[in-house]
């Protein structure tokens, strides 16, 4: 918790840290020095604030890192200047030593590194918060890659996942601000899916799966598992000979080549197999010389449900056409709206986003930007969208991104008009059309047949006085509050005003000396003070307890303490 008071302080949230209950863990020396730091959180211009929110990240360490990496998936949660910053994370931490590499092996797998690898490099290839990776071979000549779980790893991301639990309701109970990101919602989703990448295991179903899906395909593939080397903290892999996508030249015959398998794959994974790869940058992609396409790294993925994909598909058709209406209720049907959404203004702002992005040259079309936005329109009209569509977005703006790499000078409908095409005919197939009257006929089918039972038990319960009408009014639902807190502050007033009464009759009646003092002048002022405190105490619960105490509105202290 010092660690934690000590770094917000440092880079300028000393506010934050003091209103979260962590004044206490800084120094007076901290606060003075960097207090007038602190700039707006949620004001006009949050550049800075992401960027300092970033330094916080990196300086709190591996499990605070992984929880930004994960926010910057989640264009749905959080602001977009933020989503920028929070995409430069890496995983910078220092490599495991040899000794508690094989150390972690001889736990896991129960035989040495010997026992199971002819060979194993000690350099790792990469290292990550959550562990690294080695290169090795089998006993039986196969080249493969090790990724080891660190020592001690879950111990410490439990115990940082305490902390941020307690920060989070410390934050949504005190800071105005915070109500629309729920913080507690957000650490809970991040634990999650800590917690998923903690157990390997999760990851190998992950190839396994994707790999049934892609086993007739032959310009995709994924590295095989060794089941026999593989657990939970352990994870084998075959090892490919590839290049890295980043190493493709754009603007080439070869590229064009790749850039059309990939997204061949990326609409089989999402708009037929609904299971797709959440991070395909570059690092994630391997390129074989012929052009096929090596995925890696299924740590994260998103599923999509069948609705999903339906609801995915009436969505990119309705902005093909530029349907204003049709997106707003294609997005409010995605999502699940939290509290009471203006329908008109959230209108207005899809048909801004509109005519701002599709409206222009079609080569000049930025998706990311467009999807971008209009997740910050669902945002601000407090719609919340399932998680699995912000891992989607994420990987469709890590995708553009390769595109424009890879074809410089593409035309972004022009190249997505084929497909386009392939998803009306999928979505208006007489095979599609009949199944969904057939889907519904059921339903009706069901909801008529059901209906006389239903009436038959109404009839019944309301015969037999079961029948029991509930009236909701909010007036009404406060009263037991009010009463309950009357009632309370009545008995702490009797007892107040008898501790007064007993008080004055002691200090009248009686006169027994202490060092000169009356003893029961003691003990009637004692009783006085009490009484006082009683009260004041049960005026401000009753304040609390009435609904009437505010949370405090951080923007106006940050702006008056705006760094220059």
């Amino acid at each position: 918790m010092r660690d934690i008071a000590s770094v917000l302080t440092r880079h300028g949230f000393s506010a934050v840290a003091t209103k979260a209950g962590l004044g206490r863990f800084v120094s007076e020396r901290e606060d003075d020095g960097d207090f007038e730091q602190a700039t707006d959180l949620f004001g006009e211009d949050r550049s800075d604030t992401a960027v300092r929110f970033r330094q916080v990240l990196e300086d709190l360490g591996p499990t605070f890192v992984k929880l930004g990496q994960i926010l910057s998936t989640r264009p749905d949660l959080i602001p977009s200047e933020f989503i920028e910053e929070l995409k430069q994370l890496q995983d910078r931490v220092n490599p495991m030593p040899l000794e508690d590499v094989k150390a972690q092996i001889n736990e896991s797998l129960g035989k040495s590194v010997e026992d199971c690898f002819a060979s194993f490099e000690e350099k790792p290839l990469a290292a990550a918060s959550i562990g690294q990776v080695h290169r090795a071979t089998t006993h039986e000549g196969q080249q493969c890659v090790v990724k080891v779980q660190r020592l001690g790893i879950r111990e410490q991301i439990r115990s940082d996942l305490d902390l941020l639990y307690y920060l989070a309701r410390f934050l949504e109970a005190t800071i105005k601000e915070f109500e629309l990101y729920t913080p507690t919602a957000i650490v809970k989703e991040f634990e999650g899916a800590i917690l998923g990448e903690l157990d390997f295991r999760g990851e190998a179903r992950n190839i396994a799966e994707f790999g049934r899906n892609f086993s007739e395909v032959a310009e995709v593939s994924v590295p095989a598992v060794f089941e026999e080397l593989s657990n939970s903290e352990i994870l084998t892999m075959e090892f490919i000979e590839a290049r890295k996508l980043s190493q493709i030249e754009g603007g080439t015959d070869e590229a064009r080549l790749v850039l059309k398998h990939l997204l061949d794959a990326m609409v089989k994974m999402v708009l037929y197999d609904g299971f797709f790869h959440g991070d395909p940058h570059p690092g994630n992609i391997l390129v074989h010389d012929d052009g096929r396409l090596v995925f890696i790294d299924f740590g994260l993925v998103g599923r999509l449900s069948a609705a999903q994909q339906d609801e995915l598909i009436s969505l990119i058709l309705n902005v093909i056409a530029g349907d204003v209406d049709a997106i707003s209720r294609t997005i409010l049907r995605m999502g699940h709206p939290v509290g009471r959404v203006n329908l008109r203004a959230f209108r207005a702002d899809v048909e801004r986003i509109r005519d701002t992005y599709l409206l222009a040259s079609l080569s000049d079309i930025n998706v990311s930007r467009f999807v971008q936005e209009v997740m910050d329109a669902a945002q601000s009209h407090r719609i919340r969208l399932n998680p699995n569509y912000a891992v989607l977005t994420k990987s469709a703006m890590t995708i553009e991104g390769i595109m424009r790499t890879l074809y410089p000078d593409m035309d972004i409908m022009a190249l997505g008009m084929p497909y386009a095409r392939e998803l009306a005919m999928r979505r208006f197939s007489a095979k599609k059309l009949v199944q969904s009257a057939v889907n519904t006929a059921v339903g009706f089918s069901g909801f008529v047949t059901q209906v006389p039972q239903q009436l038959d038990q109404v009839l019944m319960d309301l015969e037999s006085g079961n029948l029991t009408i509930t009236v909701r009014n909010e007036s009404l639902d406060q009263m037991g509050t009010h009463l309950n807190t009357l009632g309370t502050r009545l008995f702490l007033g009797v007892i107040a005003s008898g501790m007064a009464v007993v008080a004055a009759l002691l200090i009248r009646t009686h006169d027994v000396s202490i060092f000169g003092v009356s003893l029961m002048l003691i003990l009637g002022i004692m009783a006085a003070i009490s009484a006082s405190t009683l009260f004041w105490w049960a005026l401000g619960w009753h304040v609390v307890g009435s609904g009437k105490g505010r949370k405090l509105r951080l923007a106006p202290l940050m702006r008056l303490l705006r760094r220059e």
